[in-house]
């Protein structure tokens, strides 16, 4: 399994934006990185910049709001069109693949659902259809997976959850090959906006601990999900493991923090379980957070749309933080047995 290298300290010389990125490309093993104000506003600027008016972009059908508006909508209106497929599976891929086909796009983990998507198999693809791969790493951070390695030309990540681990501030950074760089850069310029130097600051004292940071709540994300198989209140868990992906094993550390879980169709309050999982009323920071996908990212989706995706009405995403690992699951275990004996007293 590969090591994450450790960024060398840059130059106090440098203004605080540029440490960020050079941080980051370390990280990556990348020579250069952009520093950008927000996800969508990095994503636009790269696909618009690897593809011409008539291209085709392959997406994961996992994209949720507000990225999926913007690739269906502004990326439309300015000549180029999408095709969402299940990038888990190389082959779906491989068959969205057309003529004018120029970008995939995919995130290394899809979220909700938290499955890995097989990037060395879709770089092999994608390099023999003279395609471009472009990565979105949030669920895994280069901590976790460096996806350049394994053949992507571009990388975006939210700097949300890992990347900015107090959640201060709201940017993305993209890395990748020097030929992609100037061309994103000069997109995003067009975009407008910056990140101000004090969240710059912020920003690298939070890269500074990602390694720390993503190694327990790793390991605190397999132990709630270990608690959560075992409760009868719980169908299914989504978590992913090198049993299930073995070829994960030559390119990932692990999987992160994140992991999904859903309840029994006879429970439909979900309120008490989200609590269980939420932040503490004290703003504790580094906190677990939850939320519903259906009521959320995908609320835009229709309900058939939205069971197509596997996104259900009782999925619960949870992101483990760096709380009491051990508190979190025994809330968790209340909230879901209070959750069943209420069902129970209904019938």
């Amino acid at each position: 399994m590969r090591q994450t290298p450790t960024p060398a300290p840059a130059s106090p010389a440098l203004g605080p934006a540029r440490r960020v990125e050079d941080a980051f490309a370390a990280l990556h093993g990348a020579d250069g990185a952009l520093l950008v104000p927000g996800v969508v506003t990095a994503t636009t600027a790269t696909l618009l910049a690897l593809t011409n008016p008539g291209g085709h972009i392959i997406a994961s059908d996992q994209t949720a709001d507000p990225l999926r508006g913007v690739l269906t909508q502004e990326l439309a209106g300015l000549g180029r069109t999408v095709t969402f497929v299940d990038c888990t599976d190389a082959d779906a891929v491989v068959a969205a693949v057309e003529p004018a086909t120029q970008v995939v796009h995919t995130p290394s983990l899809s979220d909700p659902l938290m499955k890995p998507a097989p990037l060395n198999e879709i770089a092999i693809h994608a390099q023999m259809n003279d395609l471009l791969l472009v990565v979105d790493n949030t669920a895994l951070s280069p901590a976790e997976l460096r996806p350049l390695d394994a053949g992507a030309v571009v990388v975006i990540e939210d700097t949300t959850p890992y990347l900015d681990g107090w959640s201060e501030v709201g940017a993305a950074l993209v890395t990748g090959l020097d030929r992609c760089l100037p061309r994103i850069a000069e997109q995003c310029a067009r975009l407008g906006g910056e990140v101000d130097a004090w969240a710059a600051h912020l920003l690298e004292r939070s890269l500074s601990t990602l390694q720390l940071r993503l190694t327990a709540q790793r390991d605190a994300a397999e132990r709630v999900a270990g608690a959560l198989r075992a409760h009868p209140a719980v169908r299914k868990v989504h978590r992913p493991s090198f049993d299930e992906s073995p070829w994960a094993l030559e390119t990932h550390r692990g999987f992160g923090g994140l992991l999904s879980f859903e309840v029994a169709e006879e429970i439909r309050d979900l309120s008490g379980v989200l609590a269980a999982c939420g932040p503490k009323a004290d703003g504790t920071p580094l906190a677990s957070t939850a939320r519903l996908p259906a009521h959320t990212t995908h609320a835009h989706l229709s309900e058939r749309v939205r069971r197509e995706a596997g996104v259900s009405r009782r999925l619960v995403r949870l992101a483990v933080g760096l709380d009491d690992t051990d508190a979190l699951i025994r809330r968790l275990r209340r909230a879901l047995d209070t959750a069943l004996k209420q069902h129970e007293g209904g019938e």
